[in-house]
């Protein structure tokens, strides 16, 4: 299913959102470092709790489309080579991995089964454990008068890369709930790379 947003959005400014987000999450995270507790903040309503008619089926159907990125190399090779940020860690929330998006994919509509950004967790040994994925769409390309939603969640206002997302954790559990933001089953404490 594709939600289809009403403007759109040329090529020109999907790649400059791109590299924008790129850039500001590289310049502040490094790899290596965890991320300060007050650096990626989502603004995003409680998510729901309700019963979502379908989800399992759904969350089923992604986990299939997007199980070949298991291998980081697969990934790299059908698009999703930008590197957003480095691995990401909070202390008290937990992590979130790395963030590797597929340009192609990041403008005003999602697929259900095409995640804008894969979460890879590190390792060790130069490895990448794909735990998650984040669905996005900047600001800029967004004119609904609500925040977007999918699979019955409402998409969170992420400030410091000017984009609505949507976490779902498809690979790790995670204690707080599969859609959200930090998973305190994600650690980078095997970074290598």
């Amino acid at each position: 299913m594709r939600t289809q947003i009403s403007t759109r959005v040329g090529v020109a400014v999907l790649s400059a959102a791109v590299v924008a987000i790129a850039a500001s999450c590289a310049d502040s995270v490094p790899p290596t470092r965890p991320l300060a507790q007050d650096a990626h903040v989502h603004i995003a309503p409680s998510r729901s709790d309700a019963a979502v008619p379908g989800l399992g089926a759904k969350l089923a159907e992604l986990r299939r489309a997007i199980v070949h990125y298991h291998d980081f190399a697969t990934a790299q090779r059908e698009g999703y080579t930008v590197q957003v940020t480095g691995c990401m860690q909070d202390p008290t929330r937990g992590g979130m991995g790395y963030h590797y998006a597929k340009g192609a994919l990041i403008d005003g509509a999602v697929i259900e089964a095409r995640p804008e950004v894969l979460l890879y967790e590190p390792a060790g040994e130069g490895r990448m454990k794909l735990v998650g994925v984040e669905f996005i769409i900047p600001f800029t390309a967004w004119s609904g008068a609500e925040a977007p939603t999918l699979y019955g969640q409402t998409f969170a206002r992420n400030e410091t890369f000017q984009v609505w997302a949507l976490h779902v954790w498809t690979w790790r559990e995670n204690p707080a709930g599969i859609f959200a933001d930090w998973n305190p089953k994600v650690s980078c404490a095997r970074d290598d790379t």
